[in-house]
């Protein structure tokens, strides 16, 4: 799982990251000291399948983030394509408390994984 911090620092296509940080900022209205803030006051955070993990690879991760990815597939609130050139990428957002809290879901449309199969039937 990646905190607001890590997400800036990820390895992606320029593009991707762009509309991934713009994606997570617009509740905020651009404003990274305030997502900042409210992410590490209701522990939002961002899931990022990268092209070479597999079904078994997810279901080595940690309770916690095993049970944010299922809720993430089975209740996203929307599902996106974020276009690049060299390959979109998926991004699904889950809210799973009242207060607000969230769970990003990232991944390149090429994964072969059971998320990625499931949310790319729902990306707009």
């Amino acid at each position: 799982m990646k905190t607001i911090n890590e997400v800036q620092q990820l390895d992606l296509p320029i593009s991707v990251k762009e509309q991934l940080i713009g994606h997570i900022l617009e509740p905020w209205s651009g404003d990274l000291i305030q997502a900042e803030k409210f992410w590490k006051e209701v522990s939002t955070c961002l899931i990022l399948i990268e092209q070479n993990d597999t079904d078994q690879d997810l279901l080595r991760m940690n309770g916690e983030t095993t049970t944010l990815l299922s809720y993430a597939v089975n209740h996203p609130e929307f599902v996106l394509l974020l276009n690049d050139i060299s390959q979109p990428y998926l991004l699904a957002l889950t809210v799973h408390t009242d207060e607000g809290a969230g769970c990003y879901l990232l991944a390149p449309t090429s994964s072969d994984t059971n998320p990625v199969r499931t949310l790319s039937v729902l990306a707009e």
